[in-house]
């Protein structure tokens, strides 16, 4: 069962499991292991983001990788991350706008450290 999970201002929870509740036909077993996968890859793709960006990597490394992260945040519904890691994809196929992305990225990793702690309780029950 969905559980809400920690709400802000937003009525939106920052963490919601119900796709892979679903996904998981009630197993809990099934569960806990998308939810470890997706925290063994999730902070090492978002740290190799980061570098990405940071050193001024080409473009393309940008887009692919914010591409592959934005894969795992479909199933693992994390508030905002989608959507943030769809525009860096999008800029950076553009070419354009590196504070820009710098900013969003700052927000998805300020994001991603707050999640982390609910999705790492959830793997606890």
């Amino acid at each position: 069962m969905n559980q809400p999970s920690e709400l802000s201002n937003n009525i939106e929870p920052l963490v919601d499991f119900s796709y892979v509740e679903e996904l998981g036909g009630g197993k809990p077993d099934f569960v806990k292991q998308v939810l470890s996968i997706f925290m063994e890859n999730t902070p090492p793709g978002l740290k190799e983001l980061e570098a990405f960006v940071q050193s001024g990597r080409s473009w393309d490394k940008i887009s692919k990788q914010a591409h592959f992260l934005k894969s795992s945040v479909g199933i693992v519904k994390v508030r905002d991350m989608h959507k943030r890691l769809q525009q860096i994809e999008s800029l950076a196929r553009e070419k354009k706008e590196k504070e820009t992305i710098k900013k969003v990225l700052a927000e998805i990793v300020e994001t991603f450290s707050e999640a982390e702690k609910i999705i790492l309780a959830r793997m606890e029950q």
